[in-house]
């Protein structure tokens, strides 16, 4: 059965290799540093405000009244930018989740702070599991998986940091999806950014109780469970035959700090541009062809601030054409208001492939193709088959190390004091590394 499969992974010590380890590490890099740039966002500085006092300490010295919360203002912070990283088969942002439910819980318990690699790449296992079998069709009706799948994969992650065994697993992963929810709807707005922390708060409240001995569903998966529910018209995958095990090889890291059903449109648009040799005039017209389902999130046509434009696919594939960059400053409230992005921005057609043949498991299949054409001429063309970033496509450490220290100095910019990438990562690594095997 399949919650058996998954208790066992979740209770057993994962035999990480060197390379795993170090892969897990670098999503706690990765995820902390954007959460260090979004610290200051109208969003984070709200919920911390809802939520002062009390005695867990936060990284900026102010204070939350529980883990619970903690886990939900770092969960809010970790997605205000959308910079975080995504997993292409659940149609998730799984280490916001899980890091931010593990650094809260380790920050109440600071003796299970050794255990946080092995618990992240349990959690990481569970949340491709679950998208695996759901499919694409679940995120296709409107749900924002990293919020329905988040908080289970953050109470397996948690159950196996707290060392839970029997029942207590299978319950905490009850209690878990038992809040559940979350909407696309809600794209373009803090909302969003609330889910995020909402599913990782869930998790430490699903965990706690469970260790506590609340008790829930034995097999939260069975008939009428959680798969029945979310996963539409029928399963993607049979849960019996869907691999369970530990990763943390295949999360992709993000370049652009936009949703990610962006990042191959802009990748497009920055191969395309050198061959275009000067500025587009008004008379040229761009084709931008996505595959089926890549418009989903991508509800905006007409940004009016930062947030809005982070899910425009016509904006985000302006600015990347316009300057051959797509960074932090071109989500600020004024800069989706350009008249030369405005301009470029209604010359460019957005075309969604029909679905052809079975629904997709995840958004990692078809291509992007960028067509630029004018007075009937074509231009240029290209086509996007890899997401920038992707495990297929990874990050170079200079564009890492890049993200990693313009992430950084939003924090010092903001709170006026100096962080290395030198002295975040050491700090970062006392907390999380039981082993140099950890930082190989």
């Amino acid at each position: 059965m399949f919650i058996e499969r998954l208790c066992d992974m979740i209770v057993a010590q994962p035999a990480l290799s060197a390379k795993e380890c170090a892969a897990a590490v670098n999503s706690f890099e990765d995820t902390v540093a954007v959460m260090y740039a979004g610290w200051h966002t109208p969003s984070a500085v709200a919920a911390r405000g809802v939520f002062a006092g009390g005695s867990i300490a936060l990284p900026d010295g102010s204070c939350v009244q529980s883990a619970e919360y903690a886990a939900l203002v770092y969960g809010i912070a970790g997605h205000a930018l959308d910079y975080d990283d995504v997993h292409l088969t659940s149609v998730t942002h799984p280490s916001v989740v899980l890091v931010a439910a593990l650094m809260a819980v380790t920050e109440m318990r600071p003796h299970l702070a050794p255990r946080m690699i092995n618990a992240y790449a349990v959690g990481l296992g569970a949340n491709i599991a679950f998208g695996k079998v759901v499919g694409f069709a679940h995120y296709d009706c409107g749900w924002h998986a990293t919020s329905t799948i988040g908080p289970l994969s953050g109470a397996a992650a948690l159950a196996h940091l707290l060392g839970l065994e029997g029942q207590d697993v299978r319950s905490a992963l009850a209690l878990a999806a038992a809040q559940a929810g979350g909407f696309q709807r809600n794209f373009g707005t803090h909302g969003k950014h609330v889910q995020a922390g909402q599913a990782a708060a869930a998790a430490v409240r699903a965990a706690l109780m469970a260790e506590a001995g609340i008790t829930g569903c034995s097999d939260i998966f069975g008939t009428r469970g959680f798969f029945d529910l979310y996963s539409g018209v029928s399963l993607a995958a049979d849960p019996a035959t869907v691999k369970i095990a530990p990763d943390t090889l295949s999360v992709s890291r993000k370049l652009f700090p936009c949703c990610y059903l962006t990042h191959r449109m802009i990748g497009a648009a920055l191969a395309i541009r050198p061959s275009l040799n000067a500025e587009l005039s008004s008379e040229a017209r761009i084709k931008l062809h996505v595959p089926y389902g890549g418009m989903r999130p991508l509800h905006v046509t007409d940004p009016q601030n930062g947030s809005e434009g982070k899910f425009c696919a016509a904006y985000c594939t302006a600015v990347a054409l316009a300057q051959g960059s797509v960074g932090l400053q071109d989500f600020e409230e004024s800069a989706v208001h350009r008249p030369a992005i405005r301009q470029l921005m209604a010359q460019i057609e957005v075309i969604e492939d029909p679905l052809t043949g079975a629904m997709p498991t995840g958004i990692d299949h078809g291509t992007v193709r960028l067509q630029v054409t004018e007075g009937g001429r074509m231009l240029a063309e290209t086509k996007a088959v890899f997401y920038p970033g992707a495990p297929q496509a990874p990050a170079s450490p200079e564009a890492f190390e890049a993200k990693i220290a313009d992430c950084l100095s939003i924090w010092q910019r903001e709170t006026g004091r100096p962080l290395t990438s030198a002295h975040f990562r050491r700090d970062l690594h006392k907390k999380i590394c039981a082993s140099a095997a950890q930082l190989t």
